[in-house]
């Protein structure tokens, strides 16, 4: 019980510290700029991903279910 009191009032003292400090805001505001620029640039990239993968999906299926009748023929 004694060390969450610990640590609640520890983290507290850095989160208010953290809030305050001016160079704290300019890294959190530089970070979110730069999360959003990848972002940006990785979106057509993460989308070409899934197209691919979708015809892959759809192309596996097909062979599959081809590779089967065939196997049920011969049998």
């Amino acid at each position: 019980m004694f060390s969450k009191l610990v640590n609640f009032w520890v983290n507290k003292a850095v989160t208010e510290s953290l809030l305050s400090s001016p160079k704290f805001h300019e890294f959190a505001a530089k970070t979110h700029h730069h999360v959003n620029t990848i972002s940006k640039k990785a979106a057509p990239m993460v989308n070409e991903g899934a197209t691919r993968a979708t015809i892959f999906a759809k192309a596996f299926k097909e062979t599959v279910i081809k590779e089967s009748e065939n196997l049920a023929k011969k049998k």
